[in-house]
């Protein structure tokens, strides 16, 4: 679990057909460390990972990745310059038990677009 401690939520403003998140990185993240030591990246793998956990509390149920079908990086995304993010997410529930999730991770203002995101998750049991 990355919340917490890789990130931490600020606000959560639900919308329409999902939510918005305020979310904080934490640039002193151990993941750092490796992923490179005096010139921070965020990895990949920790926004796909963020993503889940912030789908999982606006929905209450924890989910499985299923379906990644999209995961498009266009702005290097680095802890130091960009601590404070929005991630907006929506999400469709079918009554078969998957979830379709389409996010961007994008600059506090809305303006820089770093990851744009879809995917399929399944409820876990």
């Amino acid at each position: 679990m990355l919340l917490n401690s890789y990130f931490t939520i600020k606000e959560e403003v639900k919308t329409e057909n999902g939510s918005d998140f305020h979310i904080a990185l934490n640039p002193q993240h151990q993941v750092y460390q490796g992923h490179f030591p005096g010139d921070p990246i965020c990895p990949g793998v920790c926004s796909i990972q963020t993503i889940r956990e912030c789908a999982e509390l606006a929905l209450g149920v924890k989910l499985t990745i299923s379906t990644v079908s999209q995961c498009r990086f266009s702005e290097l995304l680095t802890p130091t310059k960009n601590v404070d993010l929005l991630l907006k997410m929506t999400l469709d529930k079918s009554a078969e038990g998957i979830v379709k999730v389409v996010a961007s991770i994008l600059s506090e203002d809305g303006e820089t677009p770093f990851l744009e995101y879809k995917g399929e998750y399944t409820l876990q049991s």
